[in-house]
């Protein structure tokens, strides 16, 4: 009997437009009404996701900008690390050089741009509200910086001149078609959940996720049972116990009605 689910959010929870499908809605609240826990694990912060935290209820910590950050329902921070100085401007600086823009998360759950980009259209259409500032540079937002986001593809030249730059000194992963984020080593989503899992003394056995990007790869290595949805990365595809169907076809609800709860 599984006790906690964990759902990644864009790309799987929601629909190309960000809504919940119906059928998902319904299952997450069949779960919950069974006993089984709810969790989401996202690349966004908590303030992103709060209407999903209140629309379900959710009681326990959620993992948000991709692991950077344990933060209860109430939005209080259980734990969080901020990348280091150091290498938030070293990154800054190299981003800037490169003639690129990014975005900076901080631990209260902004997400601040000096300087916009198109893609980062896709970044607002998900829910996130974007603040403009006049500099990156400013101490408050250096020592307070847990994710940076570069908004570009994986085709783009900078995704591995950066990750050439960077790889050694901080985790380097891709949440999105069109974006790809830097936070401190050891940070990720798997890291977070395992964290949950021995708070709540759970087994790996206990535990289903559902995700649909690189950065849930790193769940599918602690969970028990990994479900895909079809609309997912190859590499993803590849690594998932079960695939269900699209995002936009409810594949989350689909798959929790025929191989968690069984119900058909």
């Amino acid at each position: 009997m599984y006790k906690l689910l964990v759902t990644d959010v864009d790309g799987t929870l929601l629909d190309n437009q960000s809504k919940v499908p119906e059928l998902n809605r319904q299952a997450i609240f069949a779960c919950m009404g069974k006993g089984i826990k709810v969790i989401l694990a996202t690349g966004k912060t908590i303030l992103s996701i709060s209407h999903l935290i209140e629309m379900f209820g959710l009681k326990l910590p959620q993992i948000t900008l991709n692991g950077g950050v344990i933060a209860t329902n109430k939005n209080d921070i259980l734990k969080s690390r901020a990348i280091r100085e150091k290498d938030y401007i070293e990154l800054l600086k190299t981003i800037r050089e490169y003639g690129v823009s990014c975005t900076s998360a901080l631990l209260d759950g902004r997400v601040l741009y000096e300087t916009y980009h198109p893609n980062m259209r896709y970044i607002t259409d998900s829910g996130v509200e974007l603040i403009k500032v006049d500099s990156l540079d400013d101490p408050r937002i250096i020592q307070n910086t847990v994710s940076v986001h570069v908004p570009a593809r994986e085709t783009d030249p900078v995704d591995k001149y950066l990750r050439d730059k960077f790889g050694e000194k901080l985790f380097i992963v891709r949440s999105g078609e069109y974006f790809f984020d830097f936070l401190s080593k050891g940070l990720c989503k798997g890291n977070a959940l395992k964290e949950i899992m021995h708070m709540l003394g759970y087994g790996r056995e206990e535990v289903v996720v559902f995700g649909d990007s690189y950065n849930d790869l790193s769940m599918f290595e602690v969970a028990g049972l990994n479900i895909a949805v079809k609309n997912s990365y190859p590499e993803v595809l590849q690594k998932a116990d079960i695939v269900t169907e699209e995002n936009y076809r409810a594949g989350l609800g689909k798959a929790v009605f025929r191989h968690i709860l069984k119900e058909y």
